[in-house]
């Protein structure tokens, strides 16, 4: 019989990965803990307090007790807008934490967890970047003049929200295009063991949103400042599935909901009253008004393969479903496909006390370049490789530390030209390292 359950389970996740495997992550975040960092594939674990961002029903394979884990990720990245013979590049460094708690007796257990689910970070283009150079183009033509305005007014229906305006023929100096944006995520929820083979789990998420978008020049004489900030919040749920057919292999699934949120959209004061807050206008940014950009469900599942005492075998697959999120008219429009990434993981056990993984996973994004808006030219979202290489080492029965170090290497792609705007290619790089203190509380 469990040879059976073995088999079906097995063909279910393949089936799963097969009808599934459309496109790759825009909004979504999966880099929590520093376990992943360091494989890359965690939609099967069972050992960890991670599991339940990733496998939440597999918790019920934890020893009875509190766990509790508290991880912090180091980021560094370095953007590239490539345009008119010149590289506009953003650099810096994100802090992201991770905590994650599950007590368990028997055949139940709740968890909980605060992620970073989305955003995660600082980012700076100096010397601007495809956006800047855009309304400085733009600009130069005469879009933001009272005829340009009217030509807008009469195509959406809307209205200029005051009468500042600049000349054509002039240009954009001193560009710069910053934004800073976090998704906080809290989920909580149950999970229950039928016997050993099948456990389930269910939770709530609630995810609070901010960000801050800060755009300015000197289009000749004039001081030009777009400044605004955006903030949502919303609720979803999280299930999970676990099968363990046999000690050595065991499958996990999880699913998350899509989370609806509607970004209300507050203007700077220094932006109000001034050409600032028309190009933010022309560019769907009104003072007062929402705008629709939920955060996709998503669904993932995976195999985590005992091969043998020391080595464990460990692939996911995880799709993030944003055709069915609500990004607006517009952008709803551009959002073709979804994105996914398949990864495989490698973890061996040198001793009883310290054990080391490799990971590698394929990132395919589902939008392209050429129908980026403002969140995706920010950070512009490619197919990406990466790789992860993590270590744990055990104190004693209860205290373990986990270290991880990823690179992730960007498929560079561009966007075609525009009437206000070259050919652009969007190129990044980053790198993530980990550190993880797990307690047992017995």
């Amino acid at each position: 019989m469990k040879k059976v359950l073995m088999v079906l389970s097995v063909s279910l996740l393949i089936t799963c990965v097969s009808s599934l495997a459309m496109a790759g992550g825009v909004d979504n975040k999966q880099n929590y803990s520093a376990d992943y960092i360091g494989s890359a594939s965690r939609n099967a674990e069972t050992k960890g307090a991670d599991a339940v961002a990733y496998n939440p029903a597999g918790i019920m394979h934890m020893e009875n007790g509190f766990t509790a884990k508290a991880d912090v990720q180091f980021i560094m990245f370095d953007y590239d807008h490539n345009y008119d013979g010149q590289e506009h590049e953003a650099e810096g460094e994100a802090i992201v934490p991770a905590l994650f708690g599950v007590y368990k007796r028997d055949k139940w257990a709740a968890f909980g967890s605060f992620t970073i689910v989305g955003g995660g970070g600082t980012v700076e283009y100096d010397n601007g970047n495809s956006i800047t150079r855009g309304i400085s183009n733009a600009a130069s033509v005469g879009a933001f003049t009272p005829t340009g305005y009217s030509m807008y007014e009469a195509s959406t229906g809307t209205t200029r929200p005051n009468n500042e305006f600049l000349m054509p023929g002039g240009a954009l100096s001193n560009e710069f295009a910053g934004v800073e944006s976090y998704d906080y995520g809290f989920t909580a929820g149950l999970a229950y063991k039928f016997n050993e083979i099948f456990s389930v789990a269910a939770g709530l998420r609630y995810v609070i949103t901010d960000k801050e978008v800060d755009i300015h020049g000197t289009y000749n004489d004039t001081y030009v400042l777009g400044k605004y900030d955006q903030e949502a919040d919303g609720w979803g749920g999280v299930f999970g599935l676990n099968i363990k057919p046999n000690n050595t292999i065991n499958i996990g699934f999880r699913y998350e909901t899509k989370v609806k949120l509607d970004w209300d959209t507050t203007v700077d004061a220094a932006s109000r009253g001034t050409i600032g807050e028309n190009i933010l206008w022309m560019n769907d940014r009104v003072n007062g008004q929402s705008y629709a950009r939920d955060l996709p469900a998503v669904f993932a599942c995976g195999i985590e393969w005992q091969v043998t005492p020391e080595l464990t075998i460990s692939p996911s697959y995880t799709v993030y479903f944003e055709t069915d999120a609500d990004w607006g008219a517009v952008q709803n429009e551009k959002t073709d496909d979804n994105s996914w990434d398949l990864s495989i993981a490698a973890q061996y056990a040198f001793t009883d006390k310290w054990d080391a993984s490799l990971g590698y996973m394929y990132t395919d994004i589902g939008i392209d370049p050429n129908d980026f808006g403002i969140i995706e030219k920010m950070s512009p979202p490619l197919d990406c490789h990466t790789v992860g290489i993590g270590t744990q080492y055990k104190f004693n029965e209860k205290f373990l530390l986990s270290l991880g170090l990823m690179g992730n290497f960007y498929a560079a792609d561009s966007a075609d030209a525009t009437a206000t705007i070259s050919q652009v290619e969007y190129d990044k790089i980053a790198y993530n390292f980990t550190i993880g203190f797990e307690y047992k509380f017995f």
